[in-house]
């Protein structure tokens, strides 16, 4: 019994981008951008973690509170002397502490405003200001006179005062989980410090971790044992039981300013934000980034609320930008879109459902065989079928393989509209040695066609080289034609036009990336 005879398979073209994940799909749904203009750079965000979650904005000589519903701002504290650094509202969302220039440290009722304690013992610009994560009434400060400092709400002094940096400290924080409250911070000097107040109630760390630059930017991760320390463009991530870095992420081109982290639909994500205008976002499993998006200035800080409502972003200049996922009617609508994506990206119909071949899609019961033939055991007898039907060759084909190769192009050209048909015949004429022999002794009649779909298919990059072949062979066995045919000589000009305008458009094209690159190096 003789072999059926295979069909040619179609040519296949580079690969378009792929379609976005779920994970791009999921930041993307943050909509509805909102740019605010503040006075100055907007050096501080924290959202408060008690429902709505209402977030604070610290900038210039003020410290806002913006509503999470209205996204408004609902307070603004102004009783600073200097520029506010770290506005941040204790967990039961009723206070709230900052520090500014001068190295004061003020905190206010959040309802009225009213200063409920001051403290000046920092004598240079006090960085940061929090509030424990396990006492209402403990909170940190670190500042540029190189201490970092415990205060308790009702004395009049701070409790414990950390000497060991070398340089400005410029962040610091609670690690979670921490009934001790065990204190972190990183300097200027490279270093970052682990203080424990039991046993350090003045001088000494428990543990420095040492980096290549100053350190602008500091989070210890939920469940205490991981820390990420922005330190310039990169950002290590420390194991502080082990003492030793897990990996470094170099994703960025600037210094980085803030880390964030939240918790998204497909677990928890870390978010870095730095002068580049870059705020990028991690998966912490594999530590590669998930997604990314670009501000138009440098950002130096970054938040996300804890129902991941919003995404808040401050930036040099004093541009606030606030994004806000859907909810409601709004967020039902988009999962509808979602999933029409998916099942298109699956080749499903989404109207009839059927799939790629016309078919309905198959059952779950259905695939399960499918993929498992029924499996009942190690006795069980398997039985494949290997008879599948052959399609039936297309004219062309038929041509094609007879050696009438002529026959074959006209075929193509006449009867199929695809152009991947007609780029994967001249591919299989090109690979039998046969174009030649396709193009020979044609007249003006018989070479339009061709010449038609050179001329259309001319510009596009995944034809070109095959275009461009078959053209020069053209002009060599055709060129003593010219002059002779009005039609051939206009066909002839029109491709010369095309490819006039295409190697114009290049120079143009490596003229302006010539351009941007030396933009890109002077900044």
């Amino acid at each position: 019994m003789a072999q059926p005879v295979a069909r040619i398979q179609p040519t296949k073209l580079p690969t378009l981008p792929a379609s976005t994940t779920p994970e791009q799909r999921y930041w993307l749904s943050f909509k509805s951008p909102l740019l605010i203009h503040e006075y100055g750079s907007v050096s501080d965000i924290h959202f408060s973690p008690l429902v709505p979650h209402d977030f604070a904005i610290t900038t210039s000589t003020l410290v806002k509170v913006f509503s999470s519903k209205t996204r408004s701002v609902s307070k603004t504290i102004s009783r600073f002397k200097d520029v506010a650094y770290s506005g941040h509202i204790r967990s039961d969302g009723k206070i709230i502490v900052a520090g500014d220039a001068t190295g004061l440290i003020q905190v206010f009722n959040l309802a009225s405003r009213a200063i409920l304690k001051t403290w000046d013992e920092h004598k240079q610009p006090v960085q940061v200001t929090k509030f424990s994560p396990s006492s209402l009434t403990t909170l940190l400060s670190a500042s540029d006179d190189t201490t970092v400092r415990l205060w308790d709400l009702p004395s009049g002094k701070s409790t414990n005062t950390f000497l060991g940096h070398g340089d400005y400290v410029r962040n610091a924080a609670f690690l979670p989980s921490s009934a001790t409250s065990l204190v972190v911070s990183g300097s200027y000097d490279g270093t970052v410090r682990l203080w424990d107040p039991r046993t350090s109630q003045v001088t000494g760390s428990v543990m420095t971790l040492s980096h290549p630059s100053a350190v602008d930017a500091l989070l210890p991760m939920p469940g205490a044992t991981t820390i990420l320390v922005g330190s310039g463009p990169i950002v290590q991530v420390w194991d502080i039981v082990a003492a030793k870095p897990l990996t470094v992420l170099q994703n960025h081109q600037k210094t980085v300013t803030s880390i964030a982290v939240s918790a998204s639909s497909a677990g928890r994500r870390v978010l870095t934000a730095g002068l580049d205008g870059h705020v990028k976002i991690y998966d912490p499993t594999s530590w590669q980034v998930v997604h990314g998006v670009k501000y138009p200035s440098p950002v130096l800080s970054v938040g996300v609320s804890p129902d991941e409502k919003h995404l808040a972003v401050g930036m040099v200049g004093g541009l606030l930008s606030i994004r806000t996922r859907s909810s409601g009617k709004d967020k039902i609508k988009q999962n509808e879109t979602d999933k029409i994506f998916d099942m298109i990206a699956a080749g499903i119909d989404p109207i009839t459902g059927a799939g790629r071949k016309g078919k309905k899609e198959k059952s779950s019961s259905m695939k399960r065989k499918l993929k498992g033939l029924d499996y009942k055991g190690e006795g069980a007898d398997i039985l494949i079928n290997h008879e599948f039907k052959v399609k039936k060759e297309r004219l062309w084909e038929r041509e094609l393989r007879k050696g009438r190769y002529a026959d074959a192009l006209d075929g193509v050209l006449k009867r199929d509209t695809l152009p991947l048909t007609t780029f994967t015949l001249f591919n299989e004429l090109r690979y039998r040695n046969a174009t030649r022999a396709a193009l020979a002794n044609r007249d003006e009649v018989t070479l339009q066609p061709v010449l038609k779909w050179l001329v259309k298919y001319i510009t596009d990059p995944r034809y070109v080289e095959v275009i461009v072949d078959i053209a020069l062979l053209i002009l060599d066995m055709y060129s003593h034609a010219l002059g002779q045919s009005p039609e051939f000589d206009g066909l002839i000009r029109r491709l010369h036009d095309r490819v006039s305008n295409e190697v114009e458009n290049s120079k143009q094209a490596c003229q302006t990336k010539g351009m941007l690159g030396m933009l890109l190096a002077a900044s």
